[in-house]
């Protein structure tokens, strides 16, 4: 045969690809690229492919260099104007007269330090997020057993090429996408890939049509996935970026790096700022120079400290330490947040589209009930654990559910170890199942196939749907088998009843179709179970007049916790979507049981999304509740659909077939220990206990976190509106001595940071999930936001104007000694006014608990910080005056006042609009 060169398998690629090698015939494909099954290709041939065509991985996902991270932290607008303002400082003190270091370039030294400050607090994050990441890691480069020279060797899967052939058996991580050549009962659990809960028979010789999709191709095995059970050759057909798990991550790089709500917000603000600081700056700039009899560096100073007192400096600082604080709070929960503003985000969800294996439920099958003629039985217990009891039936009934459950495990090629005071399963998972069944019943699956010696089988294949075993046990032979209802009903004849074996006449055999129905109507996986007597000697394995035994449902049963974290999200008004690549029976039927799924909701398939154009796909949206049978790419259809319709979406899964959807969703959330690390990767959030729950948790702290943001904001920007309108009136009037840039950021830094971080870090409020997500719309400060902002700094600069006044305030001395009473009051004054922030509409009295334990130590903390400007060493620096007694009770006198005629308008308010205030604990239908 004539083996084709690197150029040849090239020109023969796209051949390949287009005759799509799922419904390509094995002998086929191996002409097509050269190689002879049996033997494998040549080691040469091998190198040379592996050069041609690089290693059997997927590209590493980009990284960002440390400098390319500390230069993001410092290209924001705001932070290059605080640049700015510092190099002109440095200029201005650069040609003062005398004076220490610290006296002339005070002013710029402490812009450039909160520039470091806020780049730091943003670089650290980041790289302590991506090293949560790094230690969940654990998917490993498998090996291969592959057929090189007619010689079967064990190499890395990295160095695969197309038309290697490998070996597979129950237990291997398939090491690429490979078409199947031979195979032996050979099944593959794809749920990372697929999202197919149960798994997937494969059959080399099997008829597949070239527009089949990824779960519908039982002669593929794909790179990802696991073989569960049977053993297999095949070929190579694709490695790398080439594969389906290829394509997925290529899907997964197309999706951008978009801001989050909260960072589109910040944002916007932060430009608003920035042109208003601009233009007033220059109006500065422009009347300093028309009024003449200044210097210029006097008047560029006055323009700084004006931009100094606009921009909110620390408002980057305490709402990165607020974010963190909530992560830190996360992490203890069981999440790992990758990026800041992605609990805030989670907040805003409106809807939650959930991956459904895995995530809803354990990706663990378990028995739930058993059928004999005559009796149901109901078997309790989750997942692989064997605790759990059979109840109902009766003695005679129990006799023949005793008989189902063994040939339920001599027809079995599963086996259960022992692991960490549990079981772990070895092999296909139905078949898993069915020995935790036998060990619920008081059967050990090992005990009886000791005393069993198995003399023939025939594996399931596809097209049967069957599974036999010759056995002979101490009782006698006989044909075990197990399959689905319809083909056993096919070669049965009789059925084993209370009285003994009856014909399987058309009463019995619609007794039994009747019993599947209504386990099926439950969503579970029904099997059928029989057996024949054989006589001494005989060996034939033809499946014929059988008799049925009974009935086995099965189901992937729902995670701890997850009906009422679906429950707590509607009460929120959070709609939960399943999307799933599971059946549209079985995952209608999972979502009934958890709460999701109700009279007059909707479900589709993967083909009925096909069919529907993105209109008509808006117009169901509403309605739909469960997506099922998708590929990846619906899932991604499915959440840009969420997107378009304006809701807020967050995404859940494990698989690398949720990746995509993950990447482009508002918020991805992965699941940490069982996901997937392409999921992981992928993922904003990862849940490292796998629990559905979590999320629930995330979405509350994800709500508070939004809620103490606008409390330290308005905080913050109505005690800076308070700052900026007194620098604008000082320069504006050159009545009296301006406040210097070190002044302002004293201010805005030390005094003002402490409370606002107070305020940022309150805990959630019991009644946090019984309101609506906020509107996407929504701004971060709203128009009542900015008239209660600017009342507030209108009357936090007429306090500080009054100070300036020697005859408003008689405080005598100097002008320095009224510049530090007014600097006094601009600090003092917003501690107290922090207190009124608690909330937006309640009085300083009513709020609970009346005293905030952090706030009240921020308050003393932030006034021992003021104190410190008074010490002499220090007053040089800050330019201040010594103060007495009496200036002191002026700067309190004028603080309060602020309080004073906040609570008033706030009082106002609460008699405005009394009537449009819902109740707190009003709920939000689902």
């Amino acid at each position: 045969m004539h083996v084709p060169t690197v150029h040849d398998i090239a020109r023969a690629a796209p051949l390949c690809s287009t005759s799509a090698p799922h419904a390509t015939t094995a002998d086929e494909l191996a002409r097509t690229l050269g190689v002879n099954p049996a033997h494998g290709l040549s080691t040469d041939e091998h190198t040379r492919r592996l050069a041609s065509f690089g290693p059997n991985s997927l590209p590493s996902p980009p990284r960002k260099s440390p400098v390319a991270r500390l230069f993001a932290q410092l290209s924001s607008p705001i932070v290059l104007t605080l640049i700015a303002g510092a190099v002109v400082a440095a200029v201005v003190g650069a040609r003062a007269p005398g004076g220490g270091l610290l006296i002339r370039y005070g002013d710029s030294i402490a812009i450039a330090l909160i520039v470091v400050l806020n780049a730091a607090l943003g670089f650290f994050q980041e790289r302590k997020a991506e090293s949560a990441v790094a230690a969940l890691r654990s998917m490993q480069t498998p090996s291969a057993r592959v057929r090189r020279g007619g010689t079967t060797l064990m190499v890395s899967a990295e160095t695969l090429v197309a038309g290697d052939v490998i070996e597979l058996e129950a237990g291997d991580a398939v090491p690429a996408d490979v078409r199947l050549v031979e195979s032996v009962s050979l099944r593959a659990d794809e749920s990372a890939l697929t999202g197919e809960s149960e798994a997937v028979p494969k059959e080399a010789g099997a008829s597949v049509a070239a527009d089949a999709v990824v779960a519908e191709r039982p002669t593929m095995l794909f790179l990802g996935t696991l073989v569960v059970g049977g053993t297999g050759r095949a070929i190579v057909t694709a490695t790398g970026a080439t594969t389906e798990l290829g394509k997925i991550g290529a899907m997964i790089g197309k999706g951008s790096d978009e801001k989050t709500p909260l960072e589109r917000d910040l944002s916007r603000f932060s430009g608003r700022i920035l042109w208003t600081c601009i233009a007033v700056t220059l109006l500065l700039i422009g009347w300093g120079l028309v009024r003449g009899g200044r210097p210029l560096a006097g008047i560029l100073l006055e323009a700084v400290s004006f931009a100094v007192a606009i921009i909110p400096e620390g408002l980057t600082a305490v709402t990165t330490m607020t974010l963190a604080i909530g992560v830190e709070r996360m992490a203890k929960r069981g999440a790992v947040v990758r990026r800041l503003g992605a609990v805030e985000t989670l907040g805003r969800a409106t809807v939650i589209c959930t991956d459904k294996t895995g995530t809803l439920t354990r990706n663990e099958m378990t028995v739930r009930a058993v059928w004999v003629v005559g009796a149901r039985v109901a078997v309790s217990g989750e997942g692989y654990a064997t605790e759990g009891t059979l109840d109902g039936g009766n003695a005679k009934s129990a006799t023949r559910v005793h008989e189902l459950i063994e040939t339920a495990i001599i027809c079995n090629d599963a086996a259960l170890e022992d692991h960490d005071g549990g079981v772990r399963p070895i092999g296909d998972p139905t078949e898993a199942a069915l020995l935790v069944l036998a060990r619920k019943a008081g059967s050990e699956p090992e005990d009886v196939r000791r005393v069993t010696r198995r003399l023939g089988a025939v594996p399931f294949d596809s097209s049967r749907k069957r599974m036999s075993v010759h056995a002979q046990a101490p009782s006698g032979a006989a044909l075990h088998v197990k399959g689905s209802v319809e083909t056993l009903l096919e070669v049965a004849t009789q059925v084993a009843a209370e009285e003994g074996p009856r014909a399987l006449d058309a009463e019995m055999r619609r007794a039994i179709e009747e019993g599947a129905a209504r386990l099926a109507e439950r969503g579970l996986r029904v099997l059928a179970f029989a057996r024949r007597e054989m006589s001494e000697g005989e060996t034939s394995l033809e499946e014929r007049d059988l008799t049925v035994l009974g009935l086995v449902g099965m189901l992937d049963p729902p995670r701890a916790g997850v009906v009422e974290a679906v429950r707590t999200c509607a009460a929120a008004g959070i709609r939960t979507v399943m999307i799933t690549g599971d059946h549209k029976a079985t995952a209608t039927a999972i979502a009934r049981d958890i709460g999701l799924f109700h009279p007059g909701d909707d479900a589709l398939t993967g083909a009925e999304l096909t069919a529907l154009s993105d209109e008509e796909l808006a117009a169901r949206l509403a309605r739909v509740r469960v997506f099922a049978r998708v590929a990846p790419e619906q899932k991604l259809r499915i959440v840009q659909a969420f997107r378009r319709a304006g809701e807020i979406v967050a995404m859940t899964g494990d698989g690398v077939n949720d990746a995509p959807a993950l990447r482009h969703a508002h918020i991805g959330v992965a699941m940490g220990r069982g996901g997937t690390e392409v999921a992981r990767q992928a993922a904003d959030i990862i849940l490292t206990d796998d629990n559905f729950a979590t999320l629930v948790d995330a979405v509350r702290e994800g709500r508070a976190i939004y809620r103490n943001i606008q409390k330290f904001v308005f905080f913050l920007l109505s005690s800076n509106a308070g700052l900026a309108l007194t620098v604008f009136a000082v320069a504006m009037t050159g009545a009296w001595s301006p406040l210097t840039p070190l002044m302002i950021l004293w201010i805005n830094l030390v005094t003002n940071g402490a409370p606002a971080l107070a305020l940022g870090i309150d805990p959630p409020a019991n009644d946090q999930m019984n309101a609506p997500p906020r509107a996407a719309a929504e701004p971060l400060v709203g128009t009542r936001d900015l008239l209660g902002i600017a009342l507030v700094g209108v009357v936090v600069a007429a306090a500080a104007l009054v100070a300036y006044s020697d005859s408003l305030c008689p405080a005598g001395g100097s002008a320095e000694t009224h510049r530090t009473i007014a600097f006094f009051t601009l600090s003092v004054g917003p501690l107290l006014h922090a207190w009124s922030c608690r909330s937006p509409v309640a009085s300083i009295f009513s709020i609970r608990p009346r005293v905030s334990a952090p706030l009240l130590v921020a308050t003393a903390v932030s006034l021992g910080f003021q104190a410190v400007a008074l010490l002499p060493g220090l007053r040089g620096v800050f330019h201040v005056a010594p103060l007495d007694a009496h200036h002191i009770a002026l700067i309190g006198a004028c603080s309060v006042a602020v309080v004073v005629v906040v609570e008033v308008a706030k009082l106002i308010d609460r008699s405005r609009h009394a009537d449009e205030r819902p109740s707190s604990g009003a709920k939000v239908p689902a």
